[in-house]
């Protein structure tokens, strides 16, 4: 076993140890530490919250936002890992529905669903409450760059009842689920250069595959959040199903979709600020949304971005 492994399974057994409310406990401890310690993720988390609220917040608002993000999303991460152990009488008292009836009429077409969320809440207690309740559920997840990581975190996804494709070179296997009218969860919130649309009144850049799918399958939209409440429990929301025309111009309708997946996330981020992933790098490849450019990405410990700096170069071909 290499070492790498022996240290990520020493960590994760003592945690899987814990009582649900102690894991959850030291999980806000650990996001605290993170915090502090790690200042490359804690930057781009500041930098991220000054460029949507900067007008109407202090610097030291923004700080506190920061921090109960970062105590949130350890929180996450020590309930993830004991989320396979959750009977489905133990989610049933943790998680409060709304919206059922919006998950069993899309299904109801057999046409499979496209279930859309983001890195918002807790999506793998949406995920552990689904395969619970005997819904066949499939995510699309990116690759982990440590190969140690990636294996648990598989694991651990499996262990919750969940089959996990690998993004960029799942489309066969996604396909074939809707074809078989499954779930198919996809959280399509990080940063990319497929398509500029809207996001917090800025250009972003934004994955196309949700569009691409939904256009080819006519699967419905269902927009789906896993929110923690203030009792420290869930409220799961699924909304109506969406399901958009197509028409014969496949670039404006990709646009249209993805905007659409935006702005229906925009609206819970900005219900719940403290409970979506501030810490990743989401206008990475948007041009113009941060002016500092290199220089900020170096002051960041980023790498120079040349997708974006191409993007901008096909922007300013475009506009001569």
């Amino acid at each position: 076993m290499a070492a790498q492994q022996i240290a990520l399974r020493l960590i994760v057994a003592p945690i899987r140890g814990l009582p649900w409310p102690v894991a959850q406990a030291v999980g806000r401890g650990f996001g605290t530490l993170f915090f502090r310690l790690v200042r490359r993720y804690r930057r781009v988390a500041l930098k991220n919250i000054s460029l949507v609220y900067g007008s109407a917040t202090s610097a030291s608002e923004r700080r506190r936002m920061a921090v109960a993000v970062f105590r949130h999303f350890g929180q996450v991460a020590f309930e993830f890992v004991k989320t396979p152990q959750l009977s489905r009488e133990q989610l049933d008292a943790l998680v409060t529905i709304a919206g059922a009836e919006n998950l069993d009429s899309a299904l109801e077409g057999g046409k499979g669903v496209l279930l859309i969320t983001g890195h918002f809440g807790n999506w793998e207690i949406m995920a552990r409450w689904l395969t619970a309740h005997g819904y066949s559920l499939n995510v699309v997840a990116r690759r982990a760059n440590n190969p140690e990581a990636e294996k648990l975190l598989t694991e651990t996804r499996q262990g919750s009842g969940a089959t996990v494709f690998a993004r960029g070179n799942s489309a066969r296997s996604v396909l074939r689920a809707l074809k078989q009218n499954e779930i198919v969860g996809l959280l399509p919130d990080q940063n990319a250069a497929d398509v500029f649309v809207p996001f917090f009144g800025h250009p972003t850049g934004t994955v196309d595959g949700p569009a691409i799918l939904h256009r080819k399958t006519g699967s419905p939209l269902l927009f789906s959040w896993c929110v923690r409440t203030s009792d420290n429990r869930f409220l799961l929301t699924f909304e109506p199903p969406v399901v958009v025309p197509p028409t014969e111009d496949p670039a404006c309708d990709i646009a249209q979709i993805m905007a659409l997946i935006n702005a229906r996330l925009e609206a819970q981020v900005r219900k719940y600020p403290t409970q979506w992933l501030w810490l990743h790098d989401r206008w990475k490849a948007s041009p113009g949304v941060f002016l500092g450019g290199d220089k900020e990405a170096a002051s960041l410990r980023l790498p120079y971005n040349k997708m974006t700096e191409e993007q901008r170069t096909r922007n300013d071909s475009g506009a001569r």
